[in-house]
């Protein structure tokens, strides 16, 4: 929060006093681009942060160009839209460079659809083109400068973990994941600016955001579900909150910035507990900026509720029936990652290296599980409630394997010991078996006499004993009482 108020108060300043600009001009895009590269993973080598930086200047300063097309030519600009954002989605097929200049896309892509809605898109583009390139490359400043400063204060790390690759699976026949989901967000996209333009006219920009940010983030039709669920709660709950904060404070005032960054922070610490909590402060947030510099007044926001609900329906629909990735390949994908993580973590501790950079990819490897076996757990409380019986499912070896978090933790705070050469072949057996899981798993070696160690293993069995279901063979079914999965070993 500390770069994106740098990063704000900056932005407003150049507006002011360089550009002669309104401060929402440039102010809210610095926001969007600060909190959002606050949240991409560091620890990059010097040339790629150059690089990012570079592209994130270039990005922001098009991104005036593209709002300008948009407001004058809206289907030109509305098709190169669509073709940058579902490009940047097929791209990450390329590694983790590509991937890592691909996610600025959607940050320069958010800014022009703002400036296309803010009456900034009939503007002289290229005057504001430049200013904006400049607050992008602010942005990235700040956010780089205040990390490397916590980070020398706390010596904690200061960005949120990036992933090593797992090693790539055996690809189903058709379309790859990449692939599917880029086309989803093309016809998603589409689908949204076409409706968005005949329901709500110039406020269009508002169901293309809620489309992107659904269709953005999950993998999987169950995670996509709930988070289009998430979405509209939270779109609600935030045009509530927002009505409700200006009716009790002046929307012009120091009290209503205050508040707005206040709502951000927030937000961004619910992120990791509760996606609909932290749609509603997203939502609040920009409708507090918007009222701030008077260019959102309460009328609207029942139309933009309602341009909300319905890109996050757009996406969920087309998602859910275009192509569709099975929730199963992707649980399957995140358990191969998570295992591969694990594997890092227990290296880390053989060579005698520091354990944090390790153990905190895969903290984030076992969030990513997480968020895919959401639906499952939603399932599973259903059956319990109606007492009926449910199949073992690929979620299942998810929550089983989650629950080796506690006891990795516990390991990493302990001293080395002999044993861990055994759970490091359990590891690699049960990544193998995550790769051909119609294959009979081999007898796994003994398991650990005390703990942390004998805990994680009892919970690596306890993911084995789950192993079935990643195949397409019929698993079998549970009790809907919710006990533990806790099948013999070799039955797996």
């Amino acid at each position: 929060m500390v770069a994106v108020l740098g990063s704000f108060f900056t932005a407003v300043e150049v507006a002011r006093l360089a550009a002669g600009y309104p401060g929402a001009v440039l102010g809210v895009p610095a926001v969007i681009f600060a909190f959002t590269v606050s949240r991409r993973p560091g620890g990059e080598p010097v040339p790629q942060k150059v690089m990012a930086a570079a592209a994130l200047s270039f990005l922001a300063g098009a991104s005036v160009w593209l709002g300008s097309q948009m407001a004058v030519h809206p289907v030109i600009g509305g098709a190169v839209f669509v073709v940058l954002m579902a490009g940047s989605i097929w791209t990450r097929r390329f590694g983790a460079a590509v991937t890592r200049l691909g996610a600025l896309v959607p940050l320069a892509l958010i800014a022009a659809l703002l400036s296309a809605g803010s009456g900034t898109g009939h503007m002289a583009w290229w005057p504001v083109c430049g200013w904006m390139a400049l607050v992008g490359f602010s942005a990235f400043v700040w956010v780089r400068v205040v990390r490397r400063v916590a980070e020398k204060l706390t010596g904690l790390p200061g960005s949120p973990p990036g992933q090593a690759p797992a090693k790539r699976s055996a690809q189903r026949a058709g379309l790859s994941p990449r692939t599917r989901m880029a086309l989803q967000m093309a016809v998603a996209l589409t689908s949204a600016f076409s409706l968005g333009h005949l329901m709500f006219g110039e406020h269009w920009q508002w169901c293309v955001i809620s489309a992107m940010v659904v269709s953005l983030g999950p993998v999987g039709r169950g995670d996509l579900a709930l988070k289009g669920v998430e979405r509209g709660l939270g779109a609600m709950a935030g045009t509530l909150v927002a009505a409700l904060i200006a009716a009790v404070a002046e929307p012009h005032g120091t009290t209503s910035i205050v508040l707005i960054f206040v709502v951000l922070a927030v937000a961004s610490t619910l992120r990791a507990y509760n996606y609909a909590c932290y749609a509603a402060g997203i939502t609040t947030a920009l409708s507090l900026f918007y009222g701030y510099f008077g260019q959102s007044p309460q009328h609207l926001l029942l139309i933009r509720l309602q341009a909300l609900v319905l890109g996050a329906v757009l996406a969920v629909v087309v998602g859910w029936f275009l192509v569709p990735v099975r929730t199963g390949d992707a649980v399957r994908a995140r358990l191969g990652a998570t295992l591969a993580a694990l594997t890092s973590v227990l290296d880390a501790r053989r060579d005698g290296a520091s354990t944090a950079k390790a153990l905190a990819a895969f903290d984030a490897a076992a969030a990513n599980l997480n968020a895919s076996t959401r639906s499952h757990r939603l399932y599973r409380t259903a059956t319990r409630r109606l007492g009926t019986a449910h199949r073992i499912t690929p979620a299942d070896a998810g929550e089983a394997l989650l629950a080796t978090r506690g006891p990795v933790h516990a390991l990493a705070a302990s001293e080395p010991g002999p044993c861990e050469r055994a759970t490091a072949e359990t590891v690699r057996l049960l990544r193998r078996a995550v790769s051909a899981p119609a294959d009979p798993l081999p007898e796994l070696p003994e398991p650990a006499p005390t703990a942390p160690l004998a805990d994680l293993d009892a919970a690596l069995r306890q993911f084995a004993a789950a192993l079935p279901s990643l195949s397409r063979r019929r698993p079998p079914e549970v009790a809907g009482s919710g006990e533990a999965l806790q099948p013999p070993v070799s039955a797996a």
